[in-house]
């Protein structure tokens, strides 16, 4: 496709016009600013030089309410849920969005620690093939409803991600606790 060409041709440009240093302040400035944000209290989690990942629970927050937060300052996350804030910031990012995320959290007051854990899931039992499943004739149905039946789809609160089951497996206490937790409200299962 020309189109697809010509994009090449723009992105190849954009990479040889200085990305590399550009790059390379803009990694150590993020840098900079992880280890004030650690300073303040908060616990973040990974090593990607460009991904700012915050475990939002030993600051007394869920990563959803951090989320929340940024949004009515005018910052848009990546990703949130009950444990983490994920921030994806680019070399293109400027100083001053950097430096009102450091005043916005900054002002977040600290409060005590949440310590709920997801659930610990122990190995599922299969009932049938995930073939099988995905091709037998299936119902959605509010995860309570769903204990002892047998998956007909993988359902996942964000792709990518680790599915709680495969199609196919049966679901137990601990998989319906783990939906629960990670905000899955309906699955489909095999009728």
């Amino acid at each position: 496709s020309y189109l697809t060409l010509a994009s090449l041709d723009l992105a190849n440009r954009y990479l040889a016009d200085g990305y590399s240093e550009r790059l390379a302040a803009f990694a150590e400035m993020l840098d900079a600013l992880k280890a004030r944000l650690r300073s303040a209290g908060f616990t973040l989690v990974g090593n990607e030089p460009l991904k700012l990942t915050v475990r939002a629970k030993p600051y007394g927050y869920t990563g959803d309410e951090l989320a929340r937060l940024l949004h009515a300052k005018g910052i848009v996350s990546e990703f949130s849920d009950g444990d983490f804030l994920v921030l994806m910031p680019s070399a293109d990012t400027d100083d001053g969005a950097l430096d009102a995320l450091l005043t916005v959290l900054s002002t977040v007051p600290k409060r005590a620690p949440i310590v709920t854990q997801a659930p610990v899931l122990t190995p599922p039992c299969r009932a049938v093939s995930p073939r099988e499943a995905v091709f037998s004739p299936s119902e959605e149905i509010p995860v309570e409803k769903a204990l002892g039946r047998v998956l007909a789809a993988v359902t996942v609160s964000c792709p990518p991600a680790v599915p709680i089951l495969v199609s196919g497996e049966v679901v137990s206490e601990e998989a319906v606790s783990a939906f629960k937790y990670y905000g899955i409200k309906k699955i489909k299962v095999i009728k």
